[in-house]
């Protein structure tokens, strides 16, 4: 099967594999992690409890999985985005 890489997005796994194999990031992509991070953060210290923190970091994964980086530049989404 061949996959046009035009219309898959560059993800936060995809930068943190690039990141640790040590590849420079540019200063937006480091902010997205770095916004990434806070972000997962924040959402996981809020899990009531065993299953909501599992569910959460369910949904944070996908995230990083499927979702472009640049959703992570929106500091404005972040705040009322739930995950």
């Amino acid at each position: 099967m061949k996959v046009d890489s035009k219309i898959i997005p560059v993800s936060i796994n995809d930068l943190m594999d690039r990141y640790f194999d040590d590849i420079p990031l540019t200063k937006e992509e480091a902010q997205a992690l770095e916004n990434f991070d806070r972000y997962r953060l924040q959402v996981l210290n809020e899990a009531r409890n065993d299953s909501d923190f599992k569910l959460k970091y369910l949904k944070i994964q996908a995230m990083a999985n499927l979702s472009s980086y640049q959703f992570f530049l929106q500091s404005d989404l972040l705040v009322n985005l739930e995950a």
